[in-house]
């Protein structure tokens, strides 16, 4: 198997909802994957585009976007290392819901989506295993949907909470990347973390937003 393959099985070994498949399941989705390099601002996939891969982050950070037609773009998931991300299509065989960026340089794996199909056929535990991580994607995004009428100060509270899961307290997201996953202007954004800034409840430098007072931050989502 080439260097390249073993990387890849490695990836598939400690990612959902690869890491159940059998070592002998892995080696052949390895082989039959492929890396791929993207630089900062480049598009892995557009929205409406066949579905021909499910991709899994192994550097760097993707973020999956809808562009309105004013212009104006929302990040509905930030997806990190060893994130699987659009499986959903996979299973439905439709075009990709969203586009996927690269928010910094970014290495992707791509695994044939007939490869993925195939393997959700023939193998019980890893469907119920690939169903329940869409669901739990699916039941993100339907919070987020729920928020859009809260204020934007609970909503980039949110986003900052949950960013805190996959990055812990400091979050390497600059201002308007901040702004595109709560549905904001960048001026509100600096206005809102000004605030909490002076309220001891963050500290923001140069494209990251450390959390102080995660309490706090929770106390104020509940508001």
């Amino acid at each position: 198997m080439a260097i390249s393959a073993q990387a890849i099985e490695q990836l598939l070994a400690a990612a959902e909802p690869f890491k159940s498949l059998s070592a002998s399941d892995r080696r052949s989705l390895a082989s039959a994957s492929r890396e791929t390099r993207y630089a900062k601002g480049e598009t892995v996939f557009r929205e409406g585009q066949p579905a021909e891969a499910v991709c899994i982050v192994k550097e760097g950070r993707v973020h999956l976007m809808k562009f309105l037609e004013s212009g104006q773009a929302s990040t509905t998931c930030v997806m990190t290392g060893g994130d699987a991300f659009c499986c959903l299509p996979a299973l439905d065989r439709q075009p990709y819901p969203a586009d996927a960026v690269a928010a910094v340089d970014s290495v992707v794996v791509r695994i044939p989506t007939s490869a993925f199909h195939d393997l959700l056929q023939r193998n019980p535990t890893f469907l119920q295993r690939s169903l329940c991580l869409f669901c739990e994607r699916l039941r993100q995004v339907e919070h987020r949907s729920c928020m859009i009428y809260d204020s934007v100060e609970r909503r980039l509270a949110q986003a900052l909470l949950t960013l805190s899961k996959k990055f812990g307290p400091a979050i390497p997201l600059t201002k308007h990347e901040l702004a595109e996953l709560a549905n904001t202007t960048v001026e509100t954004t600096i206005r809102v973390l000004s605030q909490l800034k002076k309220q001891g409840i963050v500290r923001s430098s140069r494209g990251s937003t450390t959390i102080a007072k995660p309490e706090q931050l929770q106390r104020l989502v509940r508001s």
